[in-house]
């Protein structure tokens, strides 16, 4: 039996943004580990905001955090789009989000635990329009990236552009990632002795041959068809990189470094010192 008509039958929905930063958020407790994270979360949107250069639309996909930071969500962050799920892991809350938009969105992905420099979007934008067939583009060279889904991106380079092999990553950037992560420096050291960067020139573009599953950009249309369960919380990154390598799409990130990972702390951002964004040579 049925009464009448739905009055969602005529009703058209408000257009869909043809970009929009997403992240994912997860604060269970303020204990321990996450002391100091909700800081550092405040931190990440901050410099999202403030240093895209645009008003962009924000979706926020939050996995399981307590009341207190829903609450702030709601009520201090106000999303564009919202979703408060149970800790379905980041992989598939990345999926859902990229299923969520027309093929043609951009979708700027980002950890919660991100600093974003001045003119990352465009810089990361530059590349995903200038480079054919991109999947991601990144903001945060580091060199360990290299080590897994660039095949396609070196095949197409090599018969395509200009690759140059090399040391150019400034150890400053390799040594600053290290302590966000908590990994040991000489160890680092030790184990990437014998790696190289991959440096890709094309079109009067420059961009090294890999990307960062922590921050990127992209078009829905060619990520949302990615999806992965492995029943893990934090294991479907690599395997979320190495997908988009399978499909033939190129993975690059800008030679400057845009953005970057904070960690489980704050401490003072620096943006002045030279360090954070030297030139490529």
């Amino acid at each position: 039996m049925r009464i009448g008509q739905n009055p969602l039958t005529r009703a058209f929905l408000p257009p869909m943004p043809g970009l929009v930063a997403a992240i994912i958020t997860h604060l269970p407790n303020r204990k321990g580990y996450h002391a100091q994270r909700f800081e550092v979360i405040q931190e990440c949107f901050k410099s999202l905001r403030e240093n895209a250069g645009v008003e962009l639309p924000l979706y926020v996909w939050d996995n399981g955090s307590d009341k207190q930071f829903r609450n702030w969500l709601l009520r201090e962050l106000k999303p564009d789009y919202l979703t408060l799920s149970p800790n379905i892991g980041k992989g598939s809350a990345r999926t859902a989000i990229m299923r969520s938009f027309p093929l043609e969105t951009v979708v700027c992905f980002s950890d919660e635990d991100i600093y974003f420099y001045p003119g990352w979007l465009n810089a990361q934008l530059e590349l995903l329009r200038g480079f054919p067939n991109v999947g991601a583009v990144s903001g945060c060279p580091i060199r360990t990236q290299f080590r897994w889904g660039n095949k396609a991106t070196l095949k197409w380079a090599g018969e395509n552009a200009v690759l140059r092999t090399g040391h150019f990553i400034p150890s400053e950037w390799e040594h600053d990632f290290c302590i966000s992560i908590g990994r040991d420096w000489a160890a680092h050291c030790q184990s990437t002795a014998g790696e190289q960067d991959y440096l890709i020139e094309y079109n009067g573009l420059k961009a090294y041959a890999t990307a960062h599953h922590m921050q990127f950009i992209g078009l829905a249309g060619k990520l949302g068809s990615i999806g992965s369960w492995s029943g893990s919380a934090m294991r479907d990154d690599q395997t979320f990189d190495v997908a988009i390598d399978l499909l033939g799409l190129l993975r690059l990130t800008t030679t400057e470094r845009y953005t970057r990972h904070i960690g489980n702390v704050l401490e003072p951002m620096e943006q002045d010192n030279a360090y954070l964004r030297l030139p490529l040579p």
